[in-house]
Formats: structure tokens, sequence, C-alpha cells
């Protein structure tokens, strides 16, 4: 083959319809995978091993908060990785699949931002409070029952993000569908 003729398989390619619903909804799927495979490895793989191996709680949680920063700024190129699919994929559904996939992506970011910076940092604010997790201090026990309350929320509103985030997965696919020959 020519190096014209590759250059026109290449286009070709990249032209077809198929190929221009399929790449997109890669990128998007991409975005979500990163997303949600950050936060189920850091809750069920990392946080848990941490607070068994290591032989504080102090000592776990300082580890803890390096590696959540971390996964906070992944979760966020996820999140950009998952908008640009969406920016692509505008002109392949429905006009009322298009806006509920928008609006639920819309409440992921503001939920992500919820418990990615604000209550993040909060709880961050309150281990100085604590003082210590084995041993807290006296006059930190009502910030411990605060962060003990925020990590809850946390935890909640990361898993309410990554199961919206796969619904919008599921209702991508399901609305884009081919019907059965």
């Amino acid at each position: 083959m020519k190096m014209q003729s590759y250059k026109e398989v290449i286009q070709s390619f990249f032209r077809h319809p198929e190929t221009r619903f399929i790449l997109p909804s890669a990128l998007f799927y991409c975005g979500i995978v990163i997303f949600c495979g950050s936060l189920t490895m850091f809750g069920f793989g990392v946080a848990p091993t941490l607070f068994k191996v290591l032989p504080t709680k102090d000592l776990a949680g300082m580890a803890n908060q390096s590696i959540l920063i971390r996964m906070v700024i992944l979760q966020g190129i996820g999140l950009m990785i998952m908008a640009g699919g969406l920016y692509i994929l505008r002109r392949w559904s429905s006009g009322q699949v298009r806006r509920s996939m928008v609006f639920v992506f819309g409440v992921i970011i503001l939920i992500y931002l919820l418990y990615g910076v604000v209550i993040q940092y909060t709880m961050f604010s309150l281990t100085k409070a604590i003082g210590s997790f084995d041993h807290p201090l006296s006059s930190g026990l009502i910030a411990l029952e605060q962060f003990n309350s925020l990590h809850k929320l946390y935890s909640f509103l990361a898993s309410l993000a990554s199961m919206l985030s796969l619904a919008m997965m599921v209702l991508h696919m399901y609305a884009n569908r081919k019907a059965a020959d």
C-alpha cells in the first residue's frame, strides 16, 4: 500500500459514523472508570489495609491524608475526561437523555466538590484539634465526634457520586443501543 492509501484508510476510519460514536463513548467510559476505580481502590484496598498494617491510627491517618489528596486529583482528572466524552457525544442521544446526563454530571461535580474540597479540608483541619486519634485530647473529643460524622458523610457522598456516574454510563448504553435485528 502506498502512503496515500494509508492516509485514506485512517481518514475513512475516523469519518465512519460508528467510530465517531465509539471513540467518544470510550473516552466517557474511561473517565467513569478512573473516577469510580480510584474511589473503589482507595475505599476497599488502600485505607483498610493502612489501618490494619500500620501500628497506630495516627500513622495510618497521615498516610491516608496524602493518598486522599492524590485520589481527589485523580478523580478530578476522571471528571474532566468524562466531560470531554460527554461534550463530544452531545449529538448522539435524544435531547431528554442528553439533558439528563448533563444534569446528573452536574450533580456529580457538586457532590465531588462538596466531599473532595469542603468536607476533606474540614476533616484535615479537625485533626489538629483532635491531637492524636489513638489518644485524643480531652479538648478534642468534640472535634473527634465531628470528624467521625464528617467521615461518614464523606463516604456516603463519594459512594453516591460513584453510583451516579455508573448510572449515567448505563443510561448512555441503554439510550444508544441498537434495535435487535
